[in-house]
């Protein structure tokens, strides 16, 4: 009996946390850059649990739990803009974004800004690693032109470089909110020698609304039949306690 509730108790929060994660996809459909995450079910066993003994034999399952919910990488669509510091990678690679506390993240999200005082920023505010040879304000007047490799110019004037970082670390990338990412342990992401930037376009999300409706609608049914299993599980454990007595 205390198999089954351990059971069905690992299955409910197995399947809580993929709610979770399919809600926080849904709710990004339309953000620019987003990464839809993917629950990582795996079989929980005896050996997996720290400190507990209860008798079951070495092998047997106790349930399911999450691993962890992992980025699904594939590229989004790209649709057009009219804003020349509006861009999107295709393929592999990331931006640079400076945090406030000098570390270094990575995004899909190009939707890029220059504030008043020169400084080019990104939707959640923080500094986009950009290499500016002119000064923004001493800039000559024209649209600025931006080729795939990132090069930055005005009126055929170079003023700066926008770098791209590899995306081969993708896998151990940590999110930290905002469309960004960093690596564990302060490391650094190595820049693309050949990246390919699109200027007046964004990535959209690649979040497929159709297929994460049915995930919900499928995780939401598991979740009731779960229940009840625990409800009755726990209605029999009761009458066998009262036999006893």
């Amino acid at each position: 009996m205390n198999s089954a509730l351990s059971i069905s108790k690992s299955g409910l929060k197995g399947l809580q946390t993929n709610l979770d994660i399919t809600s926080n996809n849904i709710a990004n459909v339309n953000t620019i850059g987003f990464k839809e995450k993917n629950a990582n079910f795996q079989e929980l066993l005896r050996n997996d649990v720290i400190s507990e003994n209860r008798g079951i034999a070495n092998g047997i399952s106790r349930g399911t739990k999450i691993t962890q919910g992992q980025n699904n990488n594939k590229q989004g669509s790209l649709i057009s803009s009219n804003h020349p510091f509006d861009l999107a990678i295709s393929g592999e690679g990331f931006f640079g974004i400076r945090l406030p506390n000098n570390q270094l993240a990575y995004s899909r999200d190009g939707s890029f800004r220059f504030d008043s005082e020169g400084t080019l920023r990104n939707s959640a505010g923080n500094t986009v690693e950009i290499t500016l040879s002119v000064p923004k304000n001493d800039w000559p007047e024209g649209i600025p032109s931006i080729n795939e490799k990132g090069m930055v110019s005005v009126a055929g004037m170079p003023v700066g470089e926008i770098p791209i970082f590899s995306g081969d670390l993708s896998e151990q990338l940590i999110d930290i909110g905002n469309n960004q990412y960093v690596l564990p342990n302060g490391r650094i992401a190595e820049r693309l020698d050949n990246p390919e930037i699109n200027q007046f376009y964004l990535e959209s999300s690649n979040v497929n609304l159709a297929d994460s409706m049915s995930e919900m609608i499928l995780t939401q049914r598991a979740y009731s039949m779960n229940t009840k299993v625990l409800q009755s599980t726990d209605e029999m454990m009761q009458r066998i306690n009262e036999f006893k007595q």
